[in-house]
């Protein structure tokens, strides 16, 4: 039997897994949660976990901080309940950006929040559309993720059939992915690089990689989408899209696709006043913009588990 216990269900993707998951014969754990007056957080299982595999299945946006303290306890709470597997799912995993030591000194969150889902039982992590896959590298099978490629493919080819399209990547550290993406749809692909402060290392912009072979692709396209992993500020997409409108005069459809939207204040404004025609996340966290569903991606997932 394969149990699932999709907390925060109050959030769009939670829900529609959850009932997802519930037409497709895959039983839910119940459990109950308050908060103590002091705001500290109560977590109680109600179903029987013993010798079953259990999917816990977590929004970690809004408030990470929170998220991540409740999540040691529903994975630490399960397995010391019996659980033979304990698999932590978080299609959006907080602190993924800090990835590696910029400076020195610094901590390396991205492997410390993996580390400590490990140590308190999970037995997998898993998310989707990672900020940098090698991260977790040091996890070996113990982490694994997920790729909203075949949902995004699908939501492209049925908005814009019959156009011509270019697919972007916003730094050449995505071009694989935006390649693969770019073969799904057999359409072309381009991708700009980060210029550095070669004195303090700070990004000073975005730029074409090859602009004479830009400039050509657009002459001929009726739509760009630019496909990053995560929007927060919006201020590399509003500059690169900036770029696109101006320096190459395109006056075709333009288009932004984010697996997570966090959608900071102010990104938004940034980027429509940028010459963005459509912004386009997935369900990864909850978003105003939420017109892709990754619940397939994770679905699939879950009822493949060996």
């Amino acid at each position: 039997m394969i149990l699932v216990c999709a907390v925060l269900l109050v959030d769009p993707f939670l829900g529609s897994l959850g009932f997802r998951l519930g037409s497709s014969g895959v039983d839910l754990v119940d459990f109950d949660f308050k908060f103590f007056g002091d705001g500290e957080f109560y977590f109680r299982v109600l179903s029987d976990v013993e010798g079953e595999d259990v999917f816990v299945v977590v929004s970690m946006f809004p408030d990470p901080n929170v998220s991540f303290v409740r999540s040691l306890f529903y994975v630490s709470t399960l397995k010391d309940l019996g659980a033979r597997r304990v698999v932590f799912i978080a299609p959006y995993l907080a602190y993924g950006r800090q990835d590696k030591r910029f400076l020195s000194g610094e901590c390396v969150s991205a492997r410390v929040v993996v580390a400590s889902l490990l140590s308190a039982g999970a037995d997998l992590v898993v998310s989707v559309d990672t900020h940098n896959p090698e991260a977790y590298s040091v996890f070996s099978s113990r982490f694994r993720e997920l790729k909203s490629l075949s949902v995004v493919a699908d939501f492209i080819q049925n908005t814009f059939r019959k156009k011509e399209i270019l697919v972007i990547s916003p730094d050449k550290g995505r071009v694989p992915v935006i390649r693969e993406l770019a073969e799904n749809l057999n359409v072309d692909y381009s991708y700009f690089e980060k210029l550095r402060d070669l004195k303090t290392g700070k990004i000073l912009k975005h730029a074409p990689h090859d602009r004479e072979s830009l400039s050509k692709l657009l002459k001929v396209k009726d739509v760009v989408v630019i496909f990053d992993d995560i929007i927060s500020t919006g201020g590399t997409i509003s500059g690169i899209a900036k770029t696109i409108r101006s320096d190459f005069n395109f006056d075709g459809e333009l288009v932004t696709i984010f697996t997570h939207g966090l959608f900071l204040s102010g990104s938004v404004n940034k980027l429509f006043s940028s010459g963005v025609d459509m912004v386009v996340a997935t369900d990864s966290v909850p978003n105003p913009f939420a017109k892709i569903t990754i619940t397939p991606v994770i679905l699939d997932f879950i009822e493949s588990f060996g």
